[in-house]
Parts: C-alpha cells; sequence; structure tokens
C-alpha cells in the first residue's frame, strides 16, 4: 500500500456555476482537457455523533475529513484524509487500501486521528479536469447523487448544482486573487455536508 502527503500550501476554491457559465467559462479562458471525464465516487466517514460534519458546517478548523475513494466503478480503494486548516488543506492518500476497520483506524492514528468513524454516506458525481494557464487545475464536478448507508446505499437524492473547483499549490496567490482571475464569487460548498443534510431530509 502506497502512502502520498500533499502538505504544501494548498487552496481549493470553490464556485456554483449552471451549464451555460460553465460552457462560456470553459470556451472564453480556453481550457484545455488534462484528464478524460470520469465518474467519482467515494464513502464518507465519521463519529457517530458526526463531529467532523458538525465542525465543517460551523467553518471550525482544524477538522478533517475521511473517505474512501475509486473511479469509474471501481474498487473504492484510496483512502483519503483531508485537514482544513486556517489557511490550507493538506491530504493523506494510502493507494490501494483494501477496507479492514482496524487498519482503517490504525491509518488514522498514524496522522493523530484518534476517533472511532463509521460509514455515514456515499457521494458519487461526473468530473472533468481542465489545466487554467498560469494558475493550476480546474474540475467541474456535475450529475451529483447521495445514498444513505443504513439502506444499502439506496435512498439516493440528486442535486442539479455544478461545482467548479480551482486546485493550486502556491504560496503567492491567495483566494481573493482567485476571484479577480475567475470572475466569481467563491462558495462554501461541501459535498459531504450537503449529501448529510439531504439524506436527513429524506429519511
Amino acid at each position: 500500500m502506497k502512502v502520498k502527503k500533499e502538505n504544501q500550501k494548498r487552496h481549493e476554491i470553490k464556485f456554483l456555476i449552471n451549464f451555460k457559465e460553465q460552457k462560456n467559462f470553459i470556451t472564453k479562458n480556453k481550457l484545455t482537457k488534462i484528464f478524460p471525464d470520469r465518474i467519482v465516487e467515494s464513502i464518507y466517514y465519521d463519529t457517530k455523533n458526526l463531529q467532523f460534519f458538525n465542525l465543517s458546517e460551523e467553518g471550525v478548523t482544524p477538522r478533517f475529513k475521511i473517505r474512501l475513494r475509486g473511479y469509474n466503478g471501481s474498487d473504492l480503494n484510496n483512502l483519503e484524509i483531508k485537514t482544513t486548516n486556517n489557511y490550507h488543506r493538506e491530504k493523506v492518500i494510502f493507494k490501494n487500501f483494501t477496507y479492514d476497520n482496524f487498519e482503517l483506524h490504525n491509518n488514522l492514528k498514524k496522522i493523530g486521528i484518534n476517533n472511532i468513524v463509521e460509514e455515514k454516506i456515499r457521494i458519487k458525481y461526473l468530473r472533468s479536469y481542465y489545466e487554467y494557464k498560469n494558475l493550476g487545475r480546474i474540475t467541474i464536478d456535475r450529475n451529483i447523487e447521495f445514498f444513505s448507508p443504513s439502506k444499502e446505499f439506496h435512498n439516493s437524492k440528486k442535486i442539479n448544482q455544478i461545482i467548479l473547483e480551482v486546485k493550486i499549490q502556491s504560496e503567492e496567490i491567495d483566494k481573493n486573487t482567485i476571484e479577480k482571475i475567475i470572475n466569481l464569487k467563491e462558495t462554501r460548498f461541501s459535498k459531504y455536508c450537503i449529501g448529510i443534510n439531504c439524506i436527513s431530509e429524506t429519511k
């Protein structure tokens, strides 16, 4: 099992757009696709009382996101732990991870997370990958769908939002600069939090 750590100053700035805005943005900025589109699927973990969800809703840092992720219907065999700090994010990826409850918590302890966690939600969406010249990587997510694990991941809920996200690792570019370049207003949007709220409404 390989471990990848991204601990540079990482910005992830999100913008809510509609289909027309998406098309115009790609054309206007002459974005170049760097990967084929693919379906992203994740199972998110949280404490029994949703501690990580509540911290995210309140905007408290530091906070964590824990998920198993896979692509295009393959096994969910990437264990990803994201830490959000005041001004940047860090991500640790355990590749080729075969789910085992003991190993899950053992890996969490390695990076200082001692909480007991459990499956909370499965999230699925279609992602496109672009390169924005002199800025960094941009992803566009749509067809976002949530599933409740309490019903064997049935009881799905879809939302219509399209999420444009700028992902850069730089000490020199801040969020204000990115907003000016993109010419859109940043929004706080957590698929995990939106999903938990959506699934709760359908129970």
